[in-house]
């Protein structure tokens, strides 16, 4: 049953001997099913021969399934199994039971980050020791979330932050670092990158030593892996192999009793999009030591057969409980039925009693019972509406009971005053719901009328989020219907301009310091918002964009789709979504075709269209069309994402020779954020090294380091230490590439970008060739060419080249150099970019004015004799 609080209906200060009782009706199959459960998984682990956290392909007996429709009771019923689990164990004195709630409808409920450190800070009440998981932990952290702290994510998000807090989750990662790393903290908990750094290279290095838990089976694996979300789905095998460790507590002894109560399941489950389920299966299956208990409206499908592809384990063998065919061993999944007569009965005479009697007689509850059918939530209204026309002075009598549900929920309408209906139809329009919210959505009403609706009963509340209240779902809906047949109900011209103004109000309250999760939370609910009411603002193409720099575009959207009343701007963000998507997992031609069609009906000029035609651009850059990509960025100057637009069409100038106009508009890009600046200041290097003046891009990218350095940014310190290379490499001088490149290599360790390790090689292979070691620089060239063709990186094999050029030349293979031109000249005017390099070769074969003559397109920085006289001398210096 959902929770009765009938305080509100007692406001008006009359006096009376009606209490209102907190009622749950006595479900007993699924208590006893629940119960059995428990008792089942634990015979199970203890029976068996070899853990199913180590024997990854026994099946799993570890769900338990509660569905049913909505209203039935699924969310209360949940509640109460694990009040009951805890409840018993506190009667015991255990400290072995621990329960973990996660109601999938939340704000970041569905990001795999905040659940699976929920999952950690809950194990944390068994003990702060789970170094397998800790440790892993670190070594993802330090790489997906550069200059990030741990702390700062864990205390980003309500619900996260109160679990994390009661346990110390952060003292406890952190102590379980410093065991490897007795230093410090390993910047887990607010040191900078370096020390981070330091403990990822500490992990790693005794894991391949054999040296840190030789005999956790793909602890190895994982630490390595890359540090991104499909890598970090797997963490949960981590913490069951360290839950698996842990001693057995209590008289008789026994292993800890784990449960995890996924409520609102429908949110993932279904779909056209399982990407969330698929990553909350994994955790079920990898955490064969914990009981998933799953309450939602759909019987889950995972052992059915024909849903591969979707979901990583599926089929009898994976779940032998799950299938149609088991209707007797549990876990297994239960259809939560509609409550019998008798207990409807029990719930109504004991929801409101006068002097130790039912306040309900026995006419009216008939008359409830029959017109609910055993619907949960009917019930908690009639109970409502009584207690209302009691407060009122009324005698309620059978008459005004009884119905449908639509009925039900129109009287509930009807029983508030006029400010309190406006309040509760705002609050049916969206998920979730907070006192400023909902002033926004009615401007006109006083603080008070808002106070007093928030105490209604049929609010839930829970003040872990940041909009603590909302409607049940079936409630929500049955209000819309409802308010239809009132005489001051709502037409959809009113519900859209309410849904207006509360999707000003989400995107006013992002701040520009505000976090990612802020804003993810914010944009789910106002995509949402759209979607249903066809309101749109240009805040979420912002938004989206934020995201998809910080890296966050993997989750973006999930689960929403293209309804009837969205618009094409509604539409075209969820394209321009999907081709980040699409972009990011090396999908360039598919970016391009959704993307550009992705436009129609979207006012030319607006964020979204801009939005949409910045990620075209990048599709069609990734996919080798610099020119096209080139002319939107130059269309997107001034507008919503100039600087970027900028940034962009300041590289095409200089893959094209056009360095005086790149040098202009860099110079004109001051100012920005320490990540665009970093970018800013690496690109006026390249066009100082490629004109040969190697002091100026030496500072420059030593300026950029520096600046990445102070703000944590590893990846930015990375690429700028490769670029140091490739300039220190034309002196010949080995020592200060081999440092810059360790440097770069130990960051690259932490955030991997092979595209940077080909610029290190073909940087060693330079300066192996100009300090005269023939044998080093032509197996470092052939390095480089490998690295290239293994990340498909065409840009790669135009450094092999050059470094290949300057070795023949240096050697007097000269027929061999031009033959290599060829072939980079050839491959440069097929890309649209770097022909620079064929005339800086040619200044080493046949000399300055021959290689003058080469491009005179070329606009080099002193002009074209100053300029490949310095390169020439590079070749002369041996």
């Amino acid at each position: 049953m959902a929770r009765v609080n009938l305080r509100a209906a007692f406001m008006s200060g009359l006096s009376s001997t009606v209490t209102a009782q907190q009622v749950f009706t006595n479900r007993v199959d699924e208590v006893a099913a629940f119960n059995r459960s428990v008792e089942s998984l634990r015979r199970t682990l203890d029976e068996a021969e070899v853990s199913p956290v180590v024997d990854r392909v026994q099946g799993r007996r570890n769900v338990l399934t509660l569905y049913g429709v909505g209203g039935i009771g699924k969310t209360t019923l949940s509640q109460e199994l694990e009040r009951r689990l805890l409840a018993d164990a506190a009667a015991e004195g255990g400290d072995d039971v621990v329960a973990v709630r996660v109601d999938l409808s939340e704000d970041g409920a569905c990001d795999i980050e905040n659940l699976v450190m929920r999952l950690r800070a809950a194990l944390g009440q068994l003990g702060s020791r789970w170094q397998a998981f800790d440790l892993a932990l670190a070594s993802y952290w330090v790489r997906a979330h550069p200059g990030e702290t741990l702390q700062d994510f864990l205390d980003s998000s309500p619900a996260l932050r109160r679990a994390s807090r009661s346990v110390g989750l952060g003292d406890q990662i952190a102590e379980s670092v410093r065991q490897v790393d007795p230093a410090g903290l390993g910047g887990l908990a607010g040191l900078a990158h370096r020390a981070a750094l330091a403990t990822y290279r500490a992990v790693r290095d005794r894991v391949r030593e054999g040296r840190l838990l030789a005999n956790c089976e793909l602890f190895a694996e994982l630490v390595e892996a890359e540090a991104d979300y499909e890598t970090l789905s797997y963490f949960p095998y981590l913490l069951a192999w360290d839950l698996d460790q842990l001693p057995s507590r209590g008289r008789p002894a026994r292993r800890p009793t784990v449960c995890v109560f996924l409520d609102t399941f429908e949110v993932v489950n279904g779909g056209a999009d399982r990407t969330v389920e698929r990553l909350i299966q994994r955790c079920a299956y990898l955490m064969p030591n914990v009981l998933f208990v799953i309450t939602g409206r759909n019987r889950i499908d995972w052992a059915d057969t024909g849903v591969g592809g979707e979901l990583d384990f599926t089929g009898p063998q994976c779940w032998p409980n799950l299938h149609f065919s088991n209707d007797a061993v549990e876990p297994r999944q239960h259809l939560v039925g509609y409550l019998s007569d008798s207990d409807a009965d029990s719930y109504l005479r004991e929801a409101l009693v006068r002097d130790h009697e039912p306040a309900m007689t026995d006419e009216v509850r008939r008359r409830i019972i029959d017109g609910g059918q055993g619907l949960p939530l009917y019930l908690d209204l009639s109970v409502s509406h009584f207690a209302a026309l009691l407060a009122r002075g009324g005698r309620p009598s059978a008459a005004d009971f009884g119905g449908s549900f639509t009925a039900v929920a129109t009287r509930s309408i009807r029983d508030l005053p006029r400010e309190e209906r406006d309040l509760v139809r705002t609050a049916a329009l969206t998920d979730r719901v907070g006192a400023e919210l909902l002033r926004a959505g009615q401007p006109g009403i006083s603080d008070g009328s808002v106070a007093r609706f928030l105490r209604r009963p049929f609010l839930m509340h829970d003040d872990a989020y940041a909009l603590p209240y909302s409607l049940h779902a079936a409630l929500r809906h049955a209000i819309r219907e409802a308010d239809r047949t009132l005489p001051d109900g709502w037409s959809d011209r009113d519900r859209t301009e309410v849904a207006a103004r509360m999707l000003v109000w989400l995107g006013e309250r992002l701040e520009p310091s505000a976090g990612r999760v802020t804003i993810a939370n914010a944009l789910e609910s106002g995509l949402r918002l759209s979607a249903a009411h066809g309101v749109f603002e240009d805040w979420m193409a912002r938004a989206t964009q934020r995201l998809v720099e910080a890296g966050q575009w993997s989750e973006l959207g999930a689960g929403l789709t293209t309804e009837r009343a969205a618009t094409p701007e509604y539409r075209a963000l969820l394209a321009a979504i999907r081709g980040v998507q699409l972009r990011r997992t090396g999908q360039a031609a598919e970016a391009v075709s959704l993307l550009a069609g992705a436009g129609e009906g979207v006012r030319q000029g607006s964020a979204t269209a801009q939005l949409l035609r910045l990620h075209l651009a990048h599709a069609l850059r990734n996919h080798g069309d610099y020119t096209e990509a080139a002319e939107i960025y130059r269309a997107l100057v001034g507008g919503e994402f100039d600087p970027a637009a900028r940034y962009w069409l300041c590289d095409f100038d200089y893959l094209n020779g056009r360095f005086g106009a790149a040098l202009g508009l860099l110079r004109e890009q001051c100012g920005r954020g320490p990540e665009a600046e970093g970018e800013r200041l690496r690109l006026i290097g390249h066009i100082w090294r490629v004109n040969a003046r190697f002091d100026e891009a030496t500072a420059s990218y030593t300026e950029a380091i520096d600046l990445a350095r102070r703000e944590g940014l590893a990846a930015a310190e990375a690429k700028a230490l490769a670029n140091l290379a490739q300039t220190a490499c034309w002196s010949g001088a080995t020592a200060p590439v081999s440092e810059a490149a360790a440097r770069a290599r130990d960051l690259l360790d932490l955030v991997p970008n092979p595209v940077e390790l080909v610029k290190i090689r073909s940087a060693e292979a330079v300066a192996l060739a100009v300090a005269g070691d023939a044998g080093a620089a032509l197996e470092a060239v052939g390095g480089t060419r490998r690295l290239a063709d293994g990340i498909g990186y065409r840009g790669g094999h135009n450094l092999a080249d050059v470094a290949q050029i300057l070795l023949g030349v240096l050697d007097g293979d000269h027929d061999g150099a031009r033959r290599t031109r060829v072939e980079l000249d050839a491959r440069t005017r097929r890309s649209g970019g770097n022909t620079y390099w064929v005339p800086i070769v040619t200044s080493w074969i046949d000399g300055v004015p021959r290689a003058a003559e080469h491009d005179p397109g070329i606009e080099w920085v002193d002009g074209p004799a100053v300029s490949l006289g310095r390169w020439a001398e590079v070749a002369a210096r041996r």
